[in-house]
């Protein structure tokens, strides 16, 4: 019974972010998840598939910014941007920057090693295997890629589900923005 809603879950995860992502009518903003920008981001702790180690949100307090990037293996625009994202880890993490993949579960964690390593992650991927942090902390109910931005006292600053347009990406901004206010004590 625990498998089958399991797979109730993730099918449902699959409609959605099938469907929504297709849909161009979603807001900017509108991650359909419960949480929302200003609000507290709940811990949690997960493993790094590539590791074993656990991580949690709360060992980057007060420290870092934090980007949550929740993606699939199954999501090709997630793996298509994954490169972006190392080259945005690498540039700010020396600055105070921090970026955590949260890998919904495909049922293969072979797949999600695989695509670390072809796409040369410099960030953990966390597996979120019975999907607590997405659905039950996080309230993700729409489509992924979800970037959600957090800021060194633990708030959520920014929030933005898909990919971006060629030539347009508002993640540098945000990540300076935050990282400098963090360096300002605010």
């Amino acid at each position: 019974m625990r498998a089958a809603s399991k797979a109730a879950w993730v099918f449902l995860l699959i409609l959605l972010a099938v469907g929504l992502a297709a849909s161009p009518a979603l807001a900017a903003g509108d991650t359909a998840m419960r949480l929302k920008v200003g609000e507290k981001a709940p811990d949690f702790k997960l493993k790094d598939v590539m590791t074993g180690k656990s991580v949690t949100l709360s060992e980057f307090a007060g420290k870092n910014v934090v980007m949550l990037e929740f993606w699939a293996t199954w999501c090709d625009i997630c793996v298509r941007e994954m490169p972006n994202l190392v080259k945005l880890h690498n540039a700010w993490k020396p600055k105070g920057f921090e970026l955590l993949s949260i890998v919904l579960p495909s049922g293969n964690v072979n797949a999600i090693k695989k695509i670390v390593t072809e796409k040369k992650l410099t960030y953990p991927a966390l597996l979120d295997a019975d999907l607590a942090v997405a659905t039950k902390l996080y309230g993700l109910a729409g489509p992924i890629p979800l970037k959600i931005v957090i800021d060194h006292k633990g708030v959520i600053r920014y929030s933005h589900v898909g990919d971006y347009p060629p030539g347009e990406d508002e993640l540098p901004f945000v990540i300076e923005d935050l990282v400098k206010e963090m360096g300002k004590g605010k």
